[in-house]
């Protein structure tokens, strides 16, 4: 009768407390509709623990739901590396799995650049992360004339438009680019010289001259030019005119461009050093480049310093490539403001001599009858060739 007894009341216990698993499904679906967030639809057993494992970046997650059917908002974001997403949960010994296919990150950024601002002010380009998320990226500025210019940025979480800042101290054409592994974004940008019109000095000695009058003629309303030219000076003889200081007075009117041709007239002992050997060369270079950085003020103005094509003959065979071996020297490093404009390849290349060139299917005489200076011709192809490369490098429209 006890033996009975007992196995009775074993029978009853297991009659009132059934297994964990009796009864119980599990099931989980996906949805992406909430932009930048994955949402799980969970059907498991209330109270009991849920483990939730994202396959695209091996993290779990667990879960104890309250009731039989629940929704986990923003269970996971959306990730650009890994558009298809599965999600597998784990309760007891059942298991069940869904999949959702989010957008591609090919549209993800927005940037809007404004279409002009006034140099020297700073400028911003307004970016947002379309997910809201947030997300590093690249940022690339190229000024007009200068290399390119890269960091790396965080894009604000939230869906608003935010700044990008980058200074702009010159007038001309911005290029700005915002990259990521997935998308790559251009604008463009252009800062507006003071006045409204480009401010070009152009200044030297009498090799300036012809050139500067076809450059008033041919700059156009957006230019300005203004012509300064003090024949027989040089860099080499202040006693007739301090170059150093006449610099520091132009650059107090405040040009966006400065053209610079000089050295015909320079040969003259500077600093001990007769002329034109490597003392004499390194003294030209250092004046040279002090005027050079007088002029851009800081990265505001841009400086185009034309080389001497080489002369007939006389004592200026020696001077010119002194000349200009000192302007190379003097502007190396200073690529962003100086630019080297080199004439002896468009009419003495390879360092020798020729009156004429040919131009167009035509043979036209550039050179004046003293073997030195360009006649009206060379003069206008120069200042085409100033023209052109002020638009090419998106100072000058």
């Amino acid at each position: 009768m006890i033996r009975a007894a007992l196995t009775l009341a074993l029978t009853l216990v297991a009659l009132t407390v059934p297994t964990a698993s009796a009864g119980q499904t599990l099931s989980l679906a996906a949805d992406a509709d909430e932009t930048g967030y994955v949402a799980l639809q969970l059907h498991a057993g209330a109270g009991e623990p849920v483990t939730i494992r994202d396959e695209a970046t091996d993290e779990t997650q667990t879960v104890t739901p309250t009731s039989d059917d629940s929704t986990l908002r923003r269970f996971a974001t959306w990730r650009c590396e890994a558009r298809t997403r599965r999600f597998t949960a784990s309760q007891g010994g059942l298991s069940a799995t869904a999949e959702v296919r989010t957008p591609s990150c090919a549209r993800r950024l927005q940037m809007v650049a404004a279409a002009s601002v006034k140099a020297a002010t700073g400028a911003a380009a307004r970016v947002r992360d379309r997910w809201g998320l947030g997300l590093p990226a690249r940022f690339c500025v190229r000024p007009p004339g200068m290399a390119k210019r890269c960091r790396r940025v965080r894009i604000p979480s939230g869906r608003r438009l935010r700044p990008l800042r980058f200074a702009d101290p010159r007038p001309g054409a911005y290029r700005l680019s915002l990259q990521t592994p997935y998308q790559s974004l251009r604008d463009m940008l252009r800062a507006r010289p003071a006045g409204g019109r480009l401010r070009i000095l152009a200044t030297g000695d009498s090799m300036i001259q012809i050139i500067d009058s076809y450059l008033k003629a041919r700059a156009g309303r957006r230019a300005r030019v203004r012509s300064d030219a003090h024949i027989s000076t040089g860099l080499s003889k202040p006693s007739l005119l301090d170059w150093q200081a006449q610099a520091r007075r132009q650059a107090a009117r405040r040009p966006d461009v400065v053209v610079m041709f000089i050295g015909a007239n320079d040969g003259f002992a500077m600093a001990g050093a007769d002329c034109c050997g490597p003392a004499w060369v390194a003294e030209y270079a250092r004046r040279a480049r002090r005027m050079m950085r007088v002029y851009a003020r800081g990265g505001r103005a841009r400086v185009l310093w034309l080389l001497l094509p080489a002369p007939r003959g006389g004592v200026f065979r020696e001077v010119f490539p002194a000349v200009n071996a000192a302007l190379r020297r003097a502007a190396r490093g200073l690529e962003d403001d100086v630019r080297i404009v080199d004439l002896g390849e468009i009419f003495t290349p390879g360092g020798r001599y020729r009156d004429s060139i040919e131009v167009g299917g035509r043979t036209v005489r550039v050179r004046q009858g003293d073997g030195v200076h360009l006649n009206t011709t060379g003069a206008s192809i120069t200042a085409n060739l100033v023209l052109r490369t002020l638009r090419r490098e998106r100072i000058l429209r």
